[in-house]
């Protein structure tokens, strides 16, 4: 194509302006535009940290996220939400009926790949109250087993069936019969000898199955059965109980290890069956 030498010159000078001013422009409306966006954020973070400062489930709230956003790196989003919550349930579980006690005690803090805790802020005054406090933990993680089965037969998906057998599987490790765990504050108001089958059943555990935060559960629990050998008179006072509360959390104990045990079997069956019926299907 032909074209005069005055013109070209002209276009190759206007459209460069023409594109300069488009540039700056457009970058002036995007710095707008993200500090709008930034002034936004910073008052919906405010509000947001305000709101956390002023609850008792500040810490809770943090360090479940926390615990989300790891677990998630390595297992999913999916599974990272669910694992916390059956977690958070269970916790809350041992928070509601200290509290039904009258002891004052923190709110659940969450520790990554660990698990999670209350903090005890009075101490109880027997064994009694300290394995009512133990039971309500299992209680609440029988009812969320409940609530993910439920979903799973109303929605049919595989989910939901897994995350009833996990939280079946995280309440009935808690159950065993020693130390710092659950079953180990229930079964000492039973009798505390019952402790030599949980500390044979941990080693167990640890061998066999590699369950190596057990080995944490091992030594703080012998460091307990030291102190109250120690202490024997203060021991026996705070063992005190009446027989038939003996028998009362003795019998729920036991209830609570066969139905996690029946809930683990249960979800287990249910899920290969669904399975099994999708690739028949197919």
């Amino acid at each position: 194509m032909l074209y005069d030498e005055n013109e070209r010159d002209y276009d190759f000078v206007k459209k460069p302006k023409k594109k300069n001013s488009r540039t700056i422009l457009s970058i002036v409306i995007t710095a707008i535009l993200g500090l709008l966006n930034f002034s936004k954020l910073a008052v919906i973070g405010k509000l947001l940290f305000t709101f956390l400062k002023a609850s008792k489930f500040a810490g809770t709230f943090l360090t479940m996220g926390l615990t989300v956003v790891l677990y998630a790196q390595i297992y999913g989003w999916l599974f990272a939400v669910g694992f916390v919550a059956v977690i958070f349930v269970h916790e809350m579980g041992h928070y509601s009926t200290s509290k039904i006690l009258g002891l004052d005690v923190s709110a659940p803090t969450f520790i990554p790949f660990l698990g999670a805790f209350i903090k005890m802020k009075s101490v109880p005054k027997s064994v009694r109250e300290e394995a009512i406090v133990a039971i309500g933990g299992p209680a609440a993680g029988a009812f969320i087993t409940f609530v993910c089965l439920w979903l799973f037969l109303w929605t049919t998906n595989p989910y939901w069936a897994g995350l009833a057998y996990l939280s079946a599987l995280i309440n009935l490790f808690n159950l065993l019969p020693f130390g710092a765990l659950d079953g180990g504050r229930i079964s000492k108001a039973i009798s505390p000898l019952i402790w030599v089958i949980g500390i044979a059943m941990a080693i167990v555990l640890i061998w066999k199955l590699h369950a190596y935060i057990l080995l944490l559960v091992l030594v703080f629990g012998i460091y307990e059965v030291i102190t109250m050998y120690r202490q024997k008179s203060y021991t026996a006072q705070y063992l005190s109980v009446e027989p038939s509360f003996r028998l009362k959390i003795g019998i729920s104990y036991l209830l609570l290890i066969v139905l996690f045990v029946f809930l683990m079997i249960y979800s287990l069956d249910i899920s290969k069956t669904f399975t099994d019926s999708i690739y028949n299907a197919r």
